[in-house]
């Protein structure tokens, strides 16, 4: 059976009316009920700036019977507190440290916007902002900053105005940024340890995650409180994973490790530090840093030293006498270097001021 290109052409039509259904309320009637918000209803927004595109939402008698505000929030700060009316509830979980609430009119209707933080116990629930449309045919965009990614707040979108008629209406979400739909689950690391392998460390911890984090990146300091990164592993969407990192280069005595979480959204967080003495075998010292075109070094016997740079390659050999010996470094340009005996051990660095 054939099918006549009317119903086709109203299949169609159909079909496009329901990528941006009109959504009666599509969010909760009251706190109680607040819906999650979902980006995919700004999806199709041409412009951000008005309702063009996107999902239209109704705020009107028939999807919100309850015209006055929720009390288990405190009242608007703006706006005219006798003028508001009709609120529909929404949460989102912070995707980073700011978002930006933005609603457009599909009618005539005076949009107010108000956010809070606070949890799902009525009365908990205190004002982190509040925003007022300029008129009946402008939208309203409400600011948030200093939020903390990943955990729940909560907002409500009312009608704000003398005449109830532009109270309820039409409106959309377009422009919206920074609502996500999900908890970022923080990384917990458990049996972070270090020890000394051969001529380096290795690094090992235990971890449990989600695939929305990014990266371990490790780090280490000499001093417990100025740490530098030295690698970077990926981190594995596993409930329990075991990493371990080998740091080629540490230096000589203590060596602290720590590891740094990196977030998909670009934040952070540390575990906590742990720490390994090293000794390399040989009996050698330096400074950290070289004295007018000078490394010193003090060893009790004769030994072969390796001078490399930073990345290990290596610059020059050198053979020392037992006791005090200077190195001249006038050759070399401004940066880090290392120092390690020909026979292994662990690396010492210095530094040669420019």
């Amino acid at each position: 059976m054939k099918t006549a290109p009317s119903i086709l052409l109203l299949l169609f039509l159909l079909a496009g009316a329901a990528s941006s259904a009109q959504v009666c309320p599509g969010g909760g009637t009251n706190f109680g009920s607040a819906v999650s918000f979902d980006p995919a209803w700004i999806y199709g927004c041409n412009t951000g700036t008005s309702c063009n595109g996107g999902v239209a939402f109704d705020n009107r008698a028939s999807c919100e019977p309850t015209t006055s505000l929720d009390a288990c929030a405190p009242p608007p700060s703006c706006g005219n507190i006798s003028g508001n009316g009709s609120d529909i509830w929404f949460t989102f979980y912070a995707a980073g440290p700011t978002a930006l609430i933005s609603c457009f009119q599909n009618t005539s209707l005076v949009l107010g916007i108000q956010a809070f933080n606070g949890n799902s116990t009525c009365g908990s629930l205190t004002e982190m902002g509040c925003a007022i449309a300029g008129g009946p045919s402008s939208g309203v965009q409400l600011h948030l900053a200093g939020l903390a990614a990943g955990k729940l707040y909560y907002f409500r979108i009312f009608g704000s105005s003398t005449p109830p008629s532009q109270r309820t209406g039409l409106y959309c979400f377009c422009g919206s940024t920074g609502l996500g739909t999900f908890l970022i689950l923080p990384v917990v690391i458990s049996g972070l340890a270090a020890q000394q392998v051969d001529n380096g460390v290795s690094v090992h911890w235990l971890a449990s995650s989600s695939n929305r984090h990014s990266s371990f990146d490790i780090e280490r300091s000499t001093d417990a409180i100025n740490f530098t990164a030295i690698g970077r592993l990926p981190i594995i969407a596993a409930a329990d994973h075991q990493y371990a990192y080998t740091d080629p280069l540490p230096v000589n005595g203590v060596n602290y490790y720590r590891i740094k979480n990196v977030y998909a959204n670009g934040n952070y967080d540390y575990s906590a530090t742990t720490a390994v003495k090293i000794n390399s075998g040989v009996d050698f010292s330096i400074p950290g840093y070289t004295v007018n075109g000078v490394l010193q070094v003090t060893t009790p016997h004769p030994t072969v030293l390796l001078l490399s740079d930073i990345r290990g390659k290596t610059i020059r050999r050198i053979s020392v006498p037992a006791g005090k010996n200077c190195i001249s470094t006038g050759q070399l340009i401004s940066g880090i270097y290392l120092l390690q005996s020909a026979d292994g051990g662990a690396a010492q660095k210095f530094f040669v001021p420019g």
